[in-house]
């Protein structure tokens, strides 16, 4: 139900193999795409392959995950911050709904995370609904499917 693809071992062995062509050195063996990819796990692969080919734009020092982890927070942010009013509409039309706080909290830090992952706001706002979805309804819902 994500509707961004996050990073895995795949994405973190291309980024090694882009590290190694622009500094000429040999591709790092498989325990390192496994590192990479631990550290990144929650960015966005597009984010990631665009802050490696951006950190290579403007410097000349090794790559590092660290660099990767601060362009991908900035870009982050900023989506964050330009969609501040879409999601306290959404966090206040859920509170009007009698959601309790701690749902409201688990809603609103999912559709934060998957606006700084870059997903729409209408794609984060499904995610975010079905990670707090009440079973109860759901279960009340397939009962009623099943039976009819």
């Amino acid at each position: 139900m994500n509707p961004v693809k996050t990073v895995d071992v795949f994405t973190c062995r291309e980024v090694l193999r882009i590290r190694a062509g622009v500094e000429q050195a040999p591709v790092p063996d498989e325990r390192a795409e496994y590192y990479w990819s631990e550290l990144l796990r929650d960015c966005s692969e597009s984010d990631v392959l665009e802050a490696t080919w951006a950190h290579y734009r403007t410097t000349s020092r090794t790559l590092l995950p660290g660099d990767i982890l601060e362009r991908v927070g900035a870009v982050a942010r900023n989506r964050i911050r330009s969609s501040r009013r879409v999601g306290e509409r959404l966090l206040l039309d859920r509170a009007l709904l009698g959601w309790d706080p701690d749902r409201l909290v688990r809603w609103h830090t999912t559709f934060t995370g998957e606006i700084g992952r870059g997903a729409e706001a209408e794609a984060a706002r499904a995610v975010a609904d079905a990670s707090v979805s009440d079973h109860a309804a759901l279960d009340a819902a397939a009962s009623a499917y099943a039976a009819g």
